[in-house]
């Protein structure tokens, strides 16, 4: 009788012992894979501030019997710096790519909310190789294909595009940012979401129609 109780209350500390180092692991394991996960999220991030940073205002040209032209090919879009912000979307182009580093040359970038197979929702990124107008166009509408998973997730997504306001003639951020009304690029991209925000500044230069010069931030008081 002896034995049968000291056995069983070995078994019985063996179970809670075993227990208590499988949840130790189980928890262990979770933590690292979400703080690979975070990771993953803030390299994307800088990814995404730095091709952000690296847009190009590329300004096409009209070519002489271009006729039929949709609302986003109107004839003063190839007089325009090529970039198309909405609330829920953006479309620029850029010299630095996510994916497409063995293609040299400009990449046009659409950023947008996504959904998995799973029905999970994400800000993803999609790319190709910019051979002209139509492909960018192309990419401002809903391109077909998946795309990249940036910020895993969200639920909710929003850009926000800081420039000047020749209205009021000062600086102040825009739901929507189109190059062909603006005459510019924006000063910098906001992108908000359920789980922070990421700020992106950009480095590019254009003068625009109404000769106010669009360049990075040069003083604190612009980044208000």
């Amino acid at each position: 009788m002896e034995l049968v109780v000291a056995f069983t209350i070995l078994g019985l500390v063996a179970g809670i012992v075993f227990s208590s180092f499988r949840l130790a692991l189980n928890s262990y394991q979770k933590s690292q894979t979400r703080l690979e996960e975070e990771a993953a999220e803030r390299i994307l991030g800088d990814q995404v501030k730095r091709q952000v940073a690296s847009l190009y205002p590329l300004r096409p040209v009209a070519p002489p019997d271009r006729t039929g032209l949709g609302p986003v090919e109107s004839p003063t879009r190839f007089q325009t710096p090529l970039f198309f912000g909405a609330p829920d979307s953006v479309t620029f182009i850029t010299v630095a790519p996510l994916v497409m580093h063995e293609t040299p040359g400009l990449t046009v970038v659409r950023y947008g909310l996504a959904e998995d197979e799973y029905g999970d929702r994400y800000m993803g990124s999609m790319e190709a190789q910019f051979v002209g107008l139509d492909s960018f166009n192309a990419m401002v509408r809903i391109p077909d294909g998946k795309p990249l998973p940036l910020i895993r997730g969200i639920d909710a997504l929003e850009f926000q595009y800081y420039g000047y306001d020749p209205r009021q003639r000062a600086f102040a951020w825009f739901s929507e940012w189109l190059g062909e009304e603006m005459q510019s690029v924006p000063r910098a991209i906001r992108i908000v979401h359920n789980r922070g925000e990421v700020f992106a500044s950009v480095n590019a230069s254009f003068i625009g129609r109404r000769g106010r010069s669009n360049r990075v931030f040069g003083t604190a008081g612009d980044q208000q």
